[in-house]
């Protein structure tokens, strides 16, 4: 058997339709080349099996695995990473894409950086067009990932690479999760290693009704709650009180105008008890985030995330408006 490569990109198809080509390609036309891409099709009935098959044709690195019946994400996820024989797995979804140089930077940072076991980077949202409708941010540092894990999955899982040897230790995604088995893996890897974000965008998440996060959004959310509810825990010392563990939920699922001071007073709380302050830069996105749910209030939230971060903003206002 040939030597393992670097890294093993794991991706998950069912019914991707025409999303699926441009995905592969992606990954095909990176400019780190020592990977292989393991594709698993979860009985797909659209011709993405085909589609997976023919570039496998092409490409030696690629591998499909396909399923006869459907099994669900988080089972075909397992499926794929016990396949894997790279010391790195870097996940990507079958509709998203991969920048050309996204396994470059990330190994690079990597090689830098050996004590990290989890890395994931910035994203752009894309409509079915490809057209950018949006960004995407994550926490980066370990202040600011500290902060968020309790209140958001810290990650972005299409953009995640991760260490397969500890994945593995920790038993892989668990399947009693169908919807949030990222932000519980990530959890739980984050307890045994440390975990950071770059702070480029090096991915664009395609934003579908049909996508497995909006077709499951209840079940979505009450998966995340556990996984919150865990992360206080080993974040902050203790269980959630009431008042806090509603107000973490309704940010999750997108605050109201009239619970954001009630949410604002629960962080400031949570300051004074940590005798630590909430990162700027993560002030400033959270409140970027309440902008985009909310449009009454849209101007002022972008007002406090610019008095937050200003140098954040802007630069998040030209990716956002004025970037190519």
């Amino acid at each position: 058997m040939s030597a393992p490569p670097k890294i093993s990109v794991l991706m998950t198809v069912y019914n991707a339709g025409r999303f699926l080509e441009p995905a592969i390609e992606s990954i095909v036309r990176q400019s780190f080349r020592d990977w292989e891409f393991l594709i698993v099709d979860d009985a797909s009935s659209d011709g993405s099996p085909d589609v997976a098959e023919s570039w496998a044709a092409r490409d030696h690195r690629i591998r499909v695995i396909r399923n006869s019946t459907n099994k669900g994400q988080t089972p075909c996820l397992n499926q794929g990473l016990w396949e894997c024989r790279g010391e790195w797995v870097a996940r990507q979804d079958a509709d998203d894409l991969s920048s050309p140089d996204r396994l470059a930077e990330q190994m690079e940072y990597l090689r830098q950086n050996p004590e990290i076991i989890l890395l994931g980077t910035q994203g752009f949202l894309i409509d079915a067009d490809n057209r950018k409708i949006g960004l995407l941010d994550a926490p980066c540092g370990e202040a600011e990932i500290g902060w968020c894990a309790p209140f958001l999955n810290p990650f972005l899982h299409t953009s995640v690479m991760f260490r397969r040897a500890v994945a593995e230790e920790l038993g892989g995604y668990d399947e009693a999760f169908r919807i949030a088995q990222d932000y519980d893996l990530w959890a739980r890897m984050m307890s045994v290693g440390p975990a950071e974000n770059l702070s480029n965008r090096l991915v664009s998440y395609r934003h579908a009704e049909t996508s497995l996060s909006k077709s499951g959004r209840d079940v979505a959310f009450a998966e995340a709650d556990r996984v919150s509810a865990c992360e206080v825990g080993r974040r902050f010392g203790r269980e959630w009180r009431e008042n806090e563990a509603a107000m973490s939920g309704k940010f999750r699922r997108g605050l109201s105008h009239a619970d954001r001071k009630s949410f604002w007073k629960v962080i400031e709380d949570l300051e004074c008890e940590r005798q630590s302050k909430l990162p700027v830069r993560l002030r400033a996105m959270w409140h970027l985030r309440m902008a985009g749910s909310d449009r009454r209030g849209a101007l002022p939230e972008m007002t406090a995330a610019f008095c937050a971060d200003p140098v954040f903003v802007w630069r998040w206002i030209y990716e956002r408006w004025f970037s190519p």
